[in-house]
């Protein structure tokens, strides 16, 4: 379970099954106490309490049961009376109609559990053929409902938990709850995973020990040549262990080396070892010496202007674990095991459709940073070092296909931020109001292309929205932003809301207008 604190949220919960005694509990186990759930039965939510229920919603859970309110389709499927064409088309319109009626009441975002048909008994006698029917329908209702839903593949947790274990039939029909407490439970989970992803709550940067981590052995000791690395034998599960970590750098993952090695050494294995997954320009930051790591993972926090509890350091040494637990407690800390180390990095919340182009930019600002420094040495006057960086910034309407960038941004930033949130669907909704307006900001200096690191928002007299990328401070950047605004807009109210790290934003925002600017606080 991720250690977040859930602010008060109404969650509503459309359905044609039970789920008590277990889900209520569970929905708190999970996201706290203070938690208001809305059980509203599938079929009535046009009723006037039900419909305010839904309006009242944080987070809409749609979970449909296709033997529960489908059940000519199941008929056609267990007679095979109809094609199937017929029956996903059934299934999906009458779907997309229910969609609709919610989508009528509220705009928030919706976790819809796709179908499933494990709880067919068939196989008892005709074993396991495969039938593409509850796929095909699926894949049809995803396609269809695509605005502002997250579909939870129910069929992938069922197999998680055991088919044998997922049904209660004594509650089936006693209740018309079918599914067990162990099904019920993996399920909350993926409601709770869904909503941090969906809120950006997430760890940014993975923080690597190399020896017995990236591979086997301990490479001042052993050399290259007898390091454990590879697609079979003792070696894979370190191979594995890279290859999942690369899945997670292009998902937007900060990577960070930090070992006690010679970087000679190190760059060596990156550069040379033919069976490594992890290559030098996936890595932001190589931290290579014979110091502490408390002092080196501090290092790696001022070079890239992260927080140190938005970093995860893995290591496979106990006493380097206590170490860093003990002076920065801060950082989540993962001691390296085999079997368990993935599971570990559930504390990562990754949405699936990150711009891979801004990651690697990003990670390209990251790994250049060395060379802004050595450049900011050659000058005493702060002022001639941002003229030599050669800094070019491009302010614009945000174009539709930038609001993905900007939802991550917005969610993602804590320090110059005025703490508003957006979600993808969020931005489309507003951007249709003709009074806001919606910014871009992209940099560029002499050393790379930062691409998107900054957005604001106008709504009449109000910013409504103003974030700036950590990676961007330090350049002025905000600086032309304020002036932006300045120069276009007369500006006479600020919303803000506390990240706890954010209160120098609305300092600087206060004091950037000539006349006196209203804060508007979050409640």
């Amino acid at each position: 379970m991720n250690n977040f604190e859930v602010p008060e949220l109404h969650i509503g919960v459309i359905s044609d099954i039970i789920f008590d005694p277990h889900f209520n509990t569970l929905i708190k186990t999970y996201f706290g106490e203070n938690i208001k759930i809305y059980p509203i039965p599938y079929g009535e939510q046009n009723d006037d309490v039900y419909r305010k229920q839904i309006g009242e919603s944080d987070v809409i859970i749609v979970w449909l049961n296709l033997e529960s309110s489908y059940l000519n389709a199941c008929n056609l499927l267990y007679s095979q009376t109809a094609p199937d064409q017929q029956i996903i088309e059934e299934v999906v319109a009458a779907c997309k109609k229910f969609y609709s009626d919610i989508t009528g009441y509220s705009n928030v975002h919706i976790i819809w559990f796709l179908f499933e048909d494990y709880f067919i008994n068939s196989p008892v006698v005709m074993g396991y053929p495969y039938n593409p029917l509850v796929d095909n329908i699926n894949n049809a209702l995803s396609d269809a409902l695509r605005d502002n839903v997250v579909f939870i593949d129910l069929k992938h947790i069922i197999a998680e938990v055991g088919a044998a274990n997922a049904y209660d039939l004594k509650n089936k029909y006693r209740w018309n709850a079918p599914y067990s407490k162990a099904l019920v439970e993996a399920a909350v989970k993926e409601i709770h995973k869904q909503y941090l992803i969906e809120k950006g709550i997430t760890k940014k940067c993975l923080v690597l020990d190399c020896d017995n981590v990236l591979w086997g052995g301990i490479l001042s000791e052993d050399g290259i040549e007898n390091i454990q690395l590879g697609g079979s034998g003792f070696g894979r599960p370190y191979q594995d262990f890279q290859r999942f970590v690369l899945s997670m750098f292009y998902h937007g993952v900060i990577l960070i080396i930090c070992s006690k090695n010679d970087l000679p050494d190190v760059m060596t294995m990156f550069h040379k070892h033919s069976e490594m997954i992890l290559k030098e320009e996936h890595i932001a930051c190589f931290q290579v010496n014979w110091d502490n790591k408390p002092d080196n993972i501090r290092r790696i926090a001022e070079t890239l202007n992260i927080s140190l509890d938005s970093m995860v350091f893995v290591d496979d040494s106990p006493i380097e674990i206590e170490a860093v637990k003990s002076m920065l407690p801060e950082v989540t800390t993962l001691l390296y095991k085999r079997d368990s180390i993935n599971e570990g990095l559930s504390c990562f919340n990754l949405k699936s459709n990150i711009d891979i182009v801004d990651i690697k930019r990003r990670n390209e600002t990251y790994r250049t940073n060395q060379s802004r420094e050595t450049l900011k040495a050659q000058y005493k006057n702060y002022d001639q070092y941002i003229t030599a960086l050669e800094i070019k910034i491009d302010i614009h309407e945000a174009l539709p296909i930038e609001y993905n960038r900007i939802s991550e941004l917005s969610q993602r930033t804590s320090k110059c931020t005025n703490g508003t949130r957006y979600t993808v669907f969020d931005i489309k909704k507003r951007c249709e109001n003709n009074r806001i307006k919606l910014y871009s900001v992209s940099v560029s200096d002499r050393f790379s292309d930062l691409g998107l690191v900054g957005a604001f928002e106008i709504e009449s007299d109000v910013i409504t929205l103003f974030c700036l990328s950590c990676r961007a401070l330090g350049r002025k950047i905000e600086n032309e932003m304020l002036l932006f605004i300045h120069n276009n807009y007369q500006i006479i109210k600020l919303y803000f809301s506390s990240t706890g790290k954010n209160y120098d934003v609305k300092t600087s925002l206060s004091a950037a207008f000539k006349w006196k600017i209203k804060i508007i606080e979050s409640q």
